[in-house]
C-alpha cells in the first residue's frame, strides 16, 4: 500500500464537487480500511490538524485542537482526539447498521465516513484562517453540517440499511457517538488541557500564553478581554467580616503562586548577575539578551 498523492486531491475534490458519483465510484470497489486510511483518511486527517494548528496560532482563528499552549502539543493531542473521534464514528454506524437489519462491514463503513467527513475537516482549515472565533466557528459548524448530511446518504449506500430504518439508525448511531466523545474528551482532551497549561505557567510564570486565542491577532484580542474584565472584577467583603473557607484557600494559593514568581523571577536575576560577573571578569563587555 503506496500513499497516491493524486489520488487523494482526486477524492478530496469530488467529495466536494461531485460526491454522490465519487461515493458511488469509490464504494462499488471499496478496498479494506488500511488502504482507505492510507489513500484518504490518514493524510487528510494530519493535514487538517498541523493546518488548523498552525493558522490558528497565526490569525488567532478558531479551532478545537489550537487549545493548547505548545504547538507540538497541540498537534500531537489534536490528531489523536481527532483519529479518536472519526475511530469511534465508524464503530458505531458499523455496528447498529447490524442491528437495524443493514450489513455490518468495517472497511465499507470507514470509506463512508471518511468521504462524508471531508466537507467537515476542510472547513475546520478555512475556520482557522480566519481571525477571532464566531466567522470561523459559524464556518466550521456549517461544514459539520454538510458532513452529517453527507453521512445520512452514503452510509445506506455502503452498509445496505433499509429506508425506514435508516433515520433511526442515524439518530441512535449520533447519540452514542455524541456521549462516547464527551466521555472520551473529558478524558484525554481536558487532562492534556490542564496538563498543558499547568506546564506552560510553570514554565513562563503566567498563564497569558494559553492556546486558546493563541495567534497574532488572537492574542491581543485575549489580552484586551483580559485587562477588561480586571477592572469589572470588584471584591464585596463579607456582611460578617470574616472570610469563608474556600476564601482563605483560594488566598493562600494566590500567596502561593506568587512566590514560586518572586523565586523564579530571582534565580534568573541571580544567574544574570553571575553571567555579567564572568563576563567582568574575563574581560567581556557585559551585556543583556
Amino acid at each position: 500500500m503506496n500513499f497516491d498523492y493524486a489520488k487523494t486531491l482526486s477524492l478530496v475534490k469530488g467529495g466536494l464537487t461531485d460526491h454522490e458519483a465519487t461515493w458511488k465510484d469509490y464504494l462499488e470497489d471499496c478496498p479494506d480500511w488500511q488502504s482507505t486510511s492510507i489513500t484518504l483518511t490518514g493524510p487528510v486527517i494530519l493535514a487538517t490538524i498541523v493546518l488548523e494548528v498552525i493558522f490558528s496560532r497565526i490569525t488567532g482563528g478558531f479551532s478545537p485542537y489550537g487549545y493548547y499552549s505548545n504547538f507540538f502539543s497541540a498537534i500531537f493531542w489534536g490528531l489523536i482526539l481527532a483519529s479518536l473521534g472519526f475511530v469511534i464514528a465508524v464503530f458505531v454506524f458499523n455496528f447498529l447498521a447490524g442491528t437495524f437489519k443493514g450489513n455490518s462491514n468495517f472497511s465499507r463503513a470507514f470509506a463512508a465516513v471518511s468521504l462524508a467527513a471531508i466537507p467537515s475537516w476542510l472547513a475546520g482549515i478555512v475556520a482557522a484562517i480566519i481571525p477571532g472565533y464566531f466567522i470561523g466557528g459559524l464556518i466550521a459548524l456549517a461544514g459539520g453540517i454538510v458532513s452529517l448530511v453527507f453521512m445520512y446518504k452514503i452510509l445506506p449506500l455502503a452498509l445496505g440499511i433499509p429506508d425506514e430504518k435508516r433515520v433511526v439508525h442515524f439518530i441512535a448511531s449520533i447519540v452514542i457517538i455524541i456521549i462516547l466523545n464527551i466521555v472520551v474528551g473529558s478524558i484525554f482532551g481536558g487532562g492534556a488541557m490542564r496538563n498543558m497549561q499547568q506546564a506552560d505557567f510553570s514554565q513562563n510564570g503566567s498563564s497569558s500564553r494559553s492556546g486558546m486565542g493563541a495567534g497574532m491577532f488572537g492574542e491581543i484580542e485575549r489580552q484586551g478581554r483580559l485587562v477588561e474584565a480586571a477592572g469589572e472584577d470588584r471584591f464585596d467583603p463579607p456582611a460578617d467580616g470574616k472570610l469563608t473557607k474556600a476564601q482563605v484557600l483560594a488566598y493562600t494559593k494566590v500567596l502561593k503562586k506568587a512566590r514560586a514568581l518572586q523565586e523564579d523571577y530571582a534565580a534568573k536575576m541571580q544567574k544574570l548577575s553571575n553571567e555579567i560577573d564572568a563576563k567582568e571578569a574575563s574581560g567581556e563587555a557585559p551585556s543583556i539578551g
